[in-house]
């Protein structure tokens, strides 16, 4: 079998109705008896779904939060993280107020936003998370954020990520669950999931080459070319499609398909 799997959340193992089917708990828990480490390795907090999520697919196992700022157990306790730049902060902060956009700050314990709109409401909601209202400025200044997070309309990606971060990267996905809107998460440089991924397959002793990650978008790429096993979701955009292995679809519970690969997997 395949020691360790990196299992992204939205789009991969939860669907549209915002949770993870029954029959994938069920594959989840076969792979875990097994003795697979499944790994949450999301965008998401480490709050609220993601959390329990988390919790429930390994409480002791360090999980990639924040595509990959942070790393921690499903408890909170952290491992490892990366802050921005609270110049590269301010810049964020202007450019929101500039285009009327959302922009959410993410600490390892907090979630800060300036002004509470309809789209970040029901993300919040969704996600089970906490949102604290704030200035921005202030939070750039005195917070260690690990994370921003745009949320916007579909049509207002492109000017959202106009501003040009040079010690920054930026991961765009979407949630089944959430179709109003698209997300960009803003990273310290070289910091991605699949650095991450990296970290924790070191801190386990497990070659990368032994390993699969399952995911459904853009923002998986970093942890799907670094692994030995990638797979992705039967509706993942096609440039993920063309490249990689390809399950069924989230409706399909297409990871079901994975975790048994993984689990027949032989060493050669």
């Amino acid at each position: 079998m395949l020691p360790l799997v990196f299992l992204d959340l939205d789009g991969t193992i939860i669907g549209t109705d915002g949770g993870v089917s029954d029959a994938v708990w069920q594959a989840i828990e076969v792979a875990h008896a097994a003795g697979i480490i499944l790994a949450a390795c999301t965008g998401r907090a480490c709050q609220g779904v993601a959390q329990q999520i988390a919790q429930r697919l390994a409480p002791h196992t360090a999980h990639v939060f924040h595509n990959g700022a942070l790393v921690a157990n499903a408890d909170g306790h952290i491992l490892q993280s990366h802050t921005l730049e609270r110049a590269e902060l301010a810049r964020l902060v202007e450019h929101a107020r500039t285009i009327g956009a959302t922009i959410e700050f993410y600490t390892a314990d907090a979630i800060y936003v300036e002004q509470l709109d309809w789209r970040c409401e029901h993300h919040a909601e969704v996600l089970q998370i906490e949102l604290t209202r704030r200035d921005l400025d202030d939070v750039a200044q005195s917070e260690d954020v690990l994370r921003a997070h745009w949320i916007v309309a579909p049509e207002q990606l492109e000017a959202a990520l106009a501003l040009h971060l040079a010690g920054c990267q930026i991961g765009t996905a979407s949630s089944p669950a959430l179709p109003e809107s698209v997300f960009a998460s803003v990273t310290r440089a070289g910091v991605s999931k699949g650095s991450a991924a990296r970290f924790v397959a070191d801190a386990l002793g497990v070659a990368l080459e032994h390993t699969m990650a399952i995911g459904d978008s853009h923002g998986d790429l970093p942890v799907l070319e670094i692994v030995g096993h990638p797979r992705v979701m039967g509706d993942a955009p096609g440039e993920l499609t063309r490249r990689f292995a390809t399950l069924a679809s989230i409706s399909q519970d297409g990871v079901i398909e994975a975790l048994r690969e993984a689990m027949m997997w032989k060493k050669r």
